[in-house]
């Protein structure tokens, strides 16, 4: 009997043993305490969304959508980013993940969220096409540097911290209106989202100018895939400063690298919106790599288009989407 339902307690455990029968890849498992984190942790922004399908009584689907705070032109939105579409093999192409599917966006739509997007693999992105009608975005670029730069006295110092706290949300709340669209990087989101993540570490730095005023952050994340080593800079947001320093930033970040002695093969990250930055990171030697399709699907009505969201004004980095990084 095929039963669709909401999350209950221990379904986490079917969940990760689903993921176990589907995996691709041996890197950036899921894991039962990641799931636990992502869907039933202290997001900030509300409560997630976690639907699936049983056959007596054991999982053979899951849909979910974590609710993410967005500013489209300096207004708050609550937007989502759905996650880890599964179905068992012997269920495919029988048209069962779109019922479970469907139940998420019921939900979506009762809790007022705005938009939903997602970077799905491509047999998932075909059925978000198909069954929900999402509509393709950008295409993501992963901007990769293969080449060890070494820069010695960089103009910008910065500091490793544990924790986000009053100082940066000052600071965002002066800085969130420089772009059109933007995730909300709010102190409490950032504590969850980086430093309360039990399955991965990622390491966190404020950047200071000379005058010990607060420029920004930047959060880097390490593994192995296969026999290369990897550094991500997973996130970064710094305040509107003249071209001329974005290329100092962007040194002090490799600099701090380099002085981890990571011994990577290669620094990698995405980042959309900002063209200032994107030249500064050409110049220094980093090129455009593989890409994955960004698909956004409004919820109530067309969103995303009444608000003109595009590749120019959409502030994107790898730790906006809580899938892959």
């Amino acid at each position: 009997m095929i039963n669709i339902r909401a999350y209950k307690k221990n379904d986490e455990k079917g969940f990760f043993k689903l993921d176990r029968e589907l995996e691709e890849h041996s890197y950036n498992r899921r894991t039962i305490s990641n799931y636990l984190w992502k869907f039933k942790g202290k997001n900030p922004f509300g409560k997630s969304i976690s639907y699936f399908a049983t056959n007596n009584k054991k999982i053979i689907a899951h849909f979910g959508a974590i609710p993410l705070g967005w500013y489209i032109k300096n207004k708050f939105s609550l937007a989502s980013c759905s996650i880890a579409m599964m179905i068992k093999p012997e269920w495919q192409n029988k048209g069962l993940i779109k019922f479970v599917g469907d139940k998420v966006f019921d939900d979506l739509y009762k809790k007022k969220i705005k938009l939903v997007y997602g970077y799905p693999n491509l047999r998932a992105y075909n059925l978000h096409i198909k069954f929900w009608k999402y509509e393709n975005i950008i295409k993501q670029y992963t901007f990769v540097l293969k080449k060890n730069l070494n820069y010695k006295k960089p103009l910008f110092k910065a500091i490793q911290i544990s924790k986000f706290d009053k100082e940066h949300d000052l600071f965002w709340k002066k800085n969130k209106k420089k772009y059109i669209a933007i995730l909300d990087r709010r102190s409490s989101f950032l504590n969850w989202r980086y430093l309360s993540r039990p399955d991965k570490k990622y390491i966190c730095y404020k950047i200071y100018n000379s005058k010990k005023i607060y420029q920004g952050y930047f959060i880097l994340k390490i593994y192995n895939e296969e026999s290369i080593k990897k550094v991500h800079i997973v996130d970064l947001f710094f305040k509107n400063i003249e071209k001329k320093y974005c290329s100092e930033i962007i040194k002090t970040i490799l600099y701090y690298i380099n002085k981890k002695k990571f011994k990577q093969n290669e620094i990698s990250l995405w980042l959309n919106g900002d063209k200032n930055f994107i030249y500064s990171l050409k110049k220094l030697g980093f090129v455009k790599n593989s890409y994955r399709n960004m698909i956004m699907k409004g919820i109530d009505g067309n969103f995303f288009r009444n608000n003109k969201i595009s590749l120019k004004n959409l502030y994107f980095t790898m730790g906006d989407t809580l899938e892959i990084y």
